[in-house]
């Protein structure tokens, strides 16, 4: 029991750990604060990534998940620095950004369960992390903080974009 338990918490953590899934969650879910239909747009990244996890379980080939994460990251940065989110694009990176974050999360376990665990876990921290920080963000009413959180986006475009340049180099 506590291997299982231990494999849920792995994958709890596993998007606050790695640099590529934290950048786009925070991402989405600055540019999601902003969205009225905020509640809309995070159920079809669940979707999205619970169609991800579906595939791992179905045992899809290599992907370059990763590098579709970033540019999604990049892409939702400069969004949040623009202060422009258009709602079918936004709802196009919810979806890009959920299965490649599924994609990308392989779990490393030894057995089935322990693997759906780290699934699980995986989900729950992604979907957490988005729904924590979007709405932290949208009480973000006067100007300076609204400036900072396109100042954040700008940074986190920046930041995508530099791995990515060292990536396809």
């Amino acid at each position: 029991m506590s291997s299982l338990l231990q494999a849920f918490a792995d994958g709890l953590l596993n998007p606050l750990t790695t640099p590529a899934h934290a950048l786009t969650l925070l991402a989405l879910a600055l540019l999601l604060a902003g969205q009225p239909q905020r509640h809309a747009v995070l159920l079809v990244f669940a979707l999205a990534l619970a169609a991800g996890f579906v595939a791992i379980v179905l045992a899809v080939e290599t992907t370059p998940a990763r590098t579709v994460l970033l540019a999604a990251a990049a892409a939702l940065g400069v969004m949040v620095a623009a202060a422009w989110a258009p709602k079918l694009l936004a709802w196009l990176l919810a979806v890009i950004a959920g299965g490649a974050l599924a994609l990308d999360s392989p779990p490393q376990a030894v057995t089935i369960t322990e693997a759906y665990a780290t699934l699980g876990g995986t989900a729950v921290g992604a979907c957490a992390m988005l729904v924590l920080v979007a709405a932290i963000a949208a009480h973000a009413n006067a100007d300076w903080q609204r400036l900072g959180i396109r100042i954040l986006g700008s940074w986190i475009a920046a930041s995508a974009i530099l791995v990515l340049a060292v990536q396809l180099r």
